[in-house]
């Protein structure tokens, strides 16, 4: 995952890959889920520091998620709900010993709303508007629920450091491409990231799995 790192923001990758993700199949593409996820993951490393404490986790998980899709088992997991019953079914959910992928995906499906929120908001924002308020009341929102207090207060003075609209922009499209165009782009990642998580959120739900430790 690190090599992301190095490698230009594509945020038409992102929005290819989460509209396949649901589309694709009447369940939600694990496969996709994972490219989309690890491209956006590129966006908190352009951040910087500002997002290491989500950057890192992110990649880590994807791992996890990405070994499963290599495994012997590997037909369980090509879509988020077969996933979420193979591992109910086999009671693998309270297993110690296991590294269950819906536990896994659940801090992915958490952090996925933190972004979505935050980029609604972004997007109302004018050019020269700061970002560090709008970051913040979408971090305590989600991610800070499932934060210690430790992390929440080291999260919270680090949103300080975020660029304004402009600054942010500019670091995320690339050079041709015109704000308005990329406003529009990110419109569209937007509302197919709020399709992927609240199906996510309605499955997992229904299983009454979104409190897994």
């Amino acid at each position: 995952m690190m090599a992301a790192e190095t490698k230009k923001f594509d945020l038409t990758l992102v929005l290819t890959q989460l509209t396949t993700c649901y589309e694709k199949t009447k369940q939600l593409d694990m496969d996709s889920y994972i490219l989309a996820y690890a491209e956006f993951n590129k966006f908190f490393s352009l951040l910087g520091t500002v997002f290491g404490f989500v950057a890192s986790d992110v990649s880590s998980k994807l791992d996890i998620l990405q070994n499963f899709r290599n495994g012997n088992n590997s037909h369980q997991f090509e879509s988020i709900e077969q996933m979420i019953l193979y591992e109910k079914n086999e009671k693998l959910l309270k297993s110690s010993k296991y590294v269950s992928a819906s536990r896994t995906l659940l801090r992915l499906h958490r952090a996925m709303e933190f972004i979505f929120l935050f980029l609604e908001e972004v997007i109302q924002f004018k050019m020269n508007d700061n970002l560090t308020k709008a970051c913040q009341n979408a971090y305590n929102a989600t991610l800070a629920q499932h934060h210690p207090w430790i992390i929440q207060k080291a999260a919270i003075m680090a949103m300080y450091a975020l660029p304004n609209k402009d600054g942010l922009l500019v670091r995320i499209k690339l050079p041709h491409e015109p704000e308005e165009l990329y406003s529009e782009l990110l419109s569209k990642t937007v509302v197919a990231m709020k399709e992927v998580f609240f199906r996510t959120q309605k499955f997992y739900e229904d299983h009454d799995l979104l409190k897994l430790p």
